[in-house]
């Protein structure tokens, strides 16, 4: 079985690279790595291309570009370059993961493809948990195409173990008529389409936060700082984030019964496959800014660190953040 990593990236986000694939090293993951050009300016890390087998667009199939094509029709609120994750599906590999630039690895993830070889996708998130709210303008809706568990499948597209396979490809390109079908109510981005197209074919997930694994959550935002997230890895506590304690009060009574008999909470180590840095949208240091940087010199660490707080400090991220809602807004109020 020929298996490995992929991510996408470009010149602009060749720093999150770096420190993406020195975590995945030091993690003792010796997986071989492709990185498939973005677009825009392509990457000049002498560390990154060591790592890395470097391929573009042109390195795949026609068909492979035709799907990337037929995915840009209806994925509209999605740069392209991060379309190109996709292309994994045309390769010679039978199994891949593939990650976000802005993720650090916290584990070995050779680990991931040791569970049943019969999962379509193995993922560790808690996007379960949000009720769609992420993915779809009109989330109800999809309970009503998909039944009352519909929204208790999503995925975190940005860190995703795949089993490559035609059904895979034909189940996206149900998604894609569906989206055509129903444009009211998915937001058109990746994400969405990849879970639409897992309700479409009924694949066979594998959520690893989900009871009875409860790996803890891979999203930076739920741990208040460095030590909250130590303290959660090392079993100190029993961690619920905000979405979860949201989701369990909205189950049944039935529902929680059940939920509590599968979750197995151990009070020695608790897994964790990744941190998911996933955009900066509070006030004050987060748990993963350290972590970040870890590729760099003690120098140019602090000097990062000096950035990113001084930004926060002065409510600069808030504002750049602010302005990105809004203008995702304004795109969404004049399209109706």
């Amino acid at each position: 079985m020929k298996k490995g990593i992929v991510l996408v990236a470009n010149l602009k986000s060749q720093w999150y690279s770096e420190n993406l694939i020195y975590s995945i090293r030091k993690s003792g993951c010796t997986l071989p790595i492709r990185l498939i050009h973005f677009g825009g300016e392509k990457v000049n890390s002498e560390y990154i291309l060591k790592e890395v087998e470097f391929l573009t667009v042109d390195d795949f199939s026609e068909e492979a570009k035709v799907f990337i094509k037929n995915l840009r029709s209806v994925l509209t609120e999605c740069p392209l370059g991060f379309l190109y994750r996709f292309l994994a599906l045309f390769s010679d590999w039978d199994e891949f993961i593939y990650t976000d630039n802005d993720i650090v690895a916290l584990m070995n993830w050779e680990r991931m493809f040791d569970f049943d070889s019969e999962y379509d996708l193995i993922h560790a998130d808690t996007e379960y948990t949000t009720e769609g709210i992420h993915n779809y303008l009109l989330p109800e809706k999809v309970l009503e195409h998909f039944g009352k568990d519909g929204l208790n499948t999503a995925i975190t597209a940005g860190h995703i173990l795949v089993r490559r396979s035609e059904k895979i490809i034909a189940d996206m390109n149900a998604a894609i008529e569906w989206f055509k079908q129903h444009p009211e109510i998915p937001k058109k981005h990746d994400q969405s389409l990849l879970h639409i197209a897992s309700l479409i074919g009924d694949w066979k997930l594998l959520n690893l936060c989900k009871p009875p694994h409860s790996w803890l959550s891979s999203w930076s935002g739920d741990y208040v700082n460095s030590l909250d997230l130590i303290h959660a890895i090392q079993g100190g506590y029993e961690q619920k984030t905000t979405s979860y304690k949201m989701w369990y009060a909205n189950l049944s009574e039935e529902a929680k019964t059940v939920v509590d008999k599968e979750t197995i909470f151990s009070k020695t180590y608790v897994p964790i496959t990744h941190l998911h840095y996933s955009g900066r949208g509070r006030l004050g240091p987060e748990s993963i800014d350290e972590l970040m940087y870890s590729s760099q010199t003690d120098k140019q660490r602090m000097r990062s660190l000096y950035k990113v707080e001084s930004a926060d400090m002065f409510y600069i991220t808030f504002i750049r953040h602010q302005s990105k809602r809004v203008k995702r807004k304004l795109k969404q109020l004049l399209k109706l």
